[in-house]
């Protein structure tokens, strides 16, 4: 089989990715809407659909997987983005020693994508992704022989991933106290699903069976990417070959309005079967996802409008910056007082993507730059930009919270050394605890808590259920004592959703310091999108 056939097979799990991403998102163990697996595992593939692209028709060469690791890569945000394109790293790279596509050269593949994986991850967690994709390979492994063809293999991979899967919460107890099966883990299948249908259209598999997903609720929606657009971003250009049994379904009006939530400047044309597009957008692989359903591309083009405004800024290179992960108006901005030269914005179910963060690291301007991620999910993402800028110092502060982030600006002198800024930053967080209040959209006990949907919750250190109340002054009043040593804490920081999130602390404020008697109490409004209030103990 000719290896070009490899690129069906992407596509195919691509397309699988994005036709669950939403039940991807849902499967989060936490009740509170965070769950954004699916969207970046469906960001990792964009990627890979873009390189293909500029690849086009012709037969693959030894250099393309590199193009489509690279496209993985760039367009990977989040642990499971980030963990999935480490995977093709080691799949794609494989075939660079292999003229056709076979069982013998997947085993090879899918092989060095396990170890990929799990050379990623300092310290692996089984009952994730890479204890499915381990598995699976395993199982296709037992089964090979000299007969064994490319269907029958992809087969073998499939079906191992799918019993891995159901076994996940046997080795992962967070799983199995919540009743969940891992979302990561479930991407992989989704993966290999959709490589296998594109070699054996007759292959079914119902992935709806699997609990999790058919119980899931619906998740929350994320803002709309249009709102608040940066000047800058991605002009993305593409033509359409519009498939003739989808013409009928490609309906302008509602593109159009599609399109909003994507970005701005659009230009849309239609002729016959094809459509020219031109947008100006902070998530390209994401307009790339959404019109690849409709046909193939015949043309596309992406430029960087961000990196060509700051070409002249990043000629003079500054000897030291801070870049900072901000959710919300209100923190980029007291972060940019507070010293920080570049703003990422990202959080909570929008976790900024490592070519995002890249660009925001040159933007800078600098030679040694401080990463604040602000998010344990954006951590490995800011480690990954090490692998982009070799010629850029990068030291990253494990910061898990906006609050967290504001902590060690708020102890460091951001005019002193980087080494000196690093080591003050570090020692900041020592002690803290972050607390973190929003609405659940899930029913069930967590933690020995009785949450209803609908209620607030509060979540202490990014990770433990300690109360819930259908009523927020009285989650946020309950919450306080629940922080371990809250009376010895010396100041609490407050970052409000909203001005009206801001209201309700404000009137606890008499309550929150009997409960903190020695702390000073600081209130502001940050903004963030999903937490009612991020609060920092320290």
């Amino acid at each position: 089989m000719e290896l070009s056939v490899l690129k069906k097979m992407l596509i195919g799990g691509a397309k699988k990715i994005l036709d669950n991403k939403q039940q991807l998102n849902d499967m989060n163990v936490f009740p509170i809407p965070d769950g954004d697996t699916g969207t970046n595992m469906d960001k990792t593939m964009g990627g890979v659909l873009q390189a293909l692209a500029e690849i086009g028709d012709r037969d693959l060469e030894p250099a393309d997987f590199d193009k489509l690791y690279t496209g993985a890569l760039m367009n990977s945000q989040g642990n499971s983005g980030v963990i999935l394109s480490q995977w093709l790293k080691g799949f794609l790279r494989a075939f660079k020693d292999f003229d056709e596509l076979n069982a013998g050269s997947l085993y090879a593949a899918f092989l060095s994508g396990t170890e990929s994986a799990y050379n990623s991850v300092a310290e692996p967690v089984e009952g994730t992704f890479l204890t499915v994709c381990r598995e699976a390979q395993e199982n296709a492994e037992d089964n090979l022989d000299e007969d064994t063809t490319t269907e029958q293999f992809m087969k073998d991979v499939v079906e191992g991933a799918a019993e891995s899967l159901k076994h996940t919460p046997e080795l992962l107890p967070v799983l199995k106290e919540y009743n969940v099966l891992d979302s990561g883990a479930m991407g992989f299948v989704c993966l290999v699903t959709g490589m296998l249908e594109a070699l054996d259209e007759s292959f079914d598999i119902d992935l709806s069976a699997f609990e999790s997903v058919a119980n899931a609720s619906a998740g929350a929606s994320s803002p709309a990417m249009g709102e608040g657009l940066a000047e800058f971003g991605y002009c993305t250009e593409m033509i359409i070959q519009i498939d003739d049994d989808k013409l009928t379904s490609f309906d302008e009006t509602l593109v159009r309005s599609d399109m909003r939530d994507f970005g701005n400047s659009l230009v849309l044309v239609k002729d016959g079967n094809q459509v020219k597009i031109h947008i100006h957008t902070l998530k390209p692989e994401a307009v790339m996802t959404y019109y690849h359903r409709f046909g193939e591309f015949i043309k596309l083009k992406i430029e960087n409008m961000t990196i060509q405004h700051h070409e002249s800024f990043i000629a003079n290179k500054k000897d030291a910056a801070i870049v900072a992960v901000a959710d919300g108006d209100g923190i980029a901005e007291l972060f940019e007082n507070m010293g920080v030269t570049k703003i990422a914005r990202g959080g909570q179910s929008d976790n900024v993507s490592v070519q995002s963060l890249a660009d925001s690291c040159k933007a800078s301007g600098a030679k040694d730059i401080i990463i604040l991620p602000n998010n344990k999910n954006i951590i490995m993402t800011a480690e990954k930009v090490r692998e982009v800028l070799k010629d850029i110092k990068i030291r990253i502060i494990p910061t898990k919270s906006m609050a967290e982030g504001y902590l060690a600006l708020s102890l460091a002198d951001t005019g002193a050394s980087a080494d000196e800024i690093e080591k003050a930053m570090n020692n900041a967080l020592e002690g803290v605890h972050t607390g973190l209040i929003a609405k659940a959209d899930k029913t069930g006990v967590y933690n020995g808590i009785d949450v209803t949907a609908g209620d607030y919750i509060g979540v202490l250190d990014d990770d433990i259920i300690t109360c819930a109340s259908a009523d927020l002054k009285d989650c946020l009043a309950s919450f306080i004592p629940t922080v371990p040593d809250c009376a010895g804490c010396k100041a609490v920081h407050i970052f409000s959703g909203n001005d009206g999130d801001k209201e309700i602390s404000d009137g606890l404020e008499e309550q929150i310091r009997s409960f903190c008697p020695e702390a000073e109490i600081y209130s502001c409004v940050g903004g963030q999108k999903i937490y009612n209030y991020v609060i920092a103990f320290s």
